[in-house]
């Protein structure tokens, strides 16, 4: 009897918990403080896969950013995410963890935020951002859906990120 009532009191816990980190996520979007994004390309594999959801850091100026961290910026009309591996000026050189040269130099003004960590880790969501994928390709032609190493042996893709629209890591 009493093993129940301490079953029943942490779930009833953990769902408090779960409810409130949920309603500070949306607050957080609301308030345009972060933002969701999903990993497209391959370029930041091993650290981020197609499909990842991920939080971006939005509201950053150039002394929060430093070499090691995972940025999101436009280039043209798309979106990339590097990690930075030096810090020019105002600019930043970045590079894909999967890719063999680094980007050409980055202003901060094209920055759109940092990759949220835990302990130098990005914080991520493996595959749940297949769905945004799978409609957002849907609409035009599934050939072109990054799918997981497993189930795909031939493409190779950069990184991108599809920001809850998503993003693209080049």
């Amino acid at each position: 009897m009493r093993a129940a009532r301490i079953r029943r009191a942490i779930a009833a816990a953990v769902e408090v918990a779960v409810a409130a980190a949920v309603l500070s996520l949306v607050a957080l979007i609301l308030l345009n403080y972060i933002a969701l994004a999903v990993v497209e390309g391959r370029s930041m594999e091993p650290t981020l896969q197609p499909g990842d959801l991920i939080v971006i850091v939005k509201r950053i100026s150039p002394k929060d950013i430093a070499v090691g961290d995972v940025v999101v910026y436009r280039r043209g009309g798309t979106l990339i995410i590097h990690r930075v591996i030096r810090i020019e000026g105002d600019a930043l050189i970045t590079k894909g963890d999967n890719n063999w040269l680094p980007d050409p130099p980055v202003k901060f003004q094209a920055v759109l935020g940092k990759v949220l960590e835990l302990g130098g880790s990005p914080i991520k969501v493996p595959l749940v951002g297949y769905l945004t994928l799978f409609i957002r390709y849907a609409k035009t032609s599934l050939t072109n859906l990054p799918v997981p190493e497993s189930l795909d042996s031939v493409s190779a893709y950069s990184s991108k990120l599809a920001p809850v629209p998503s993003l693209q890591a080049a």
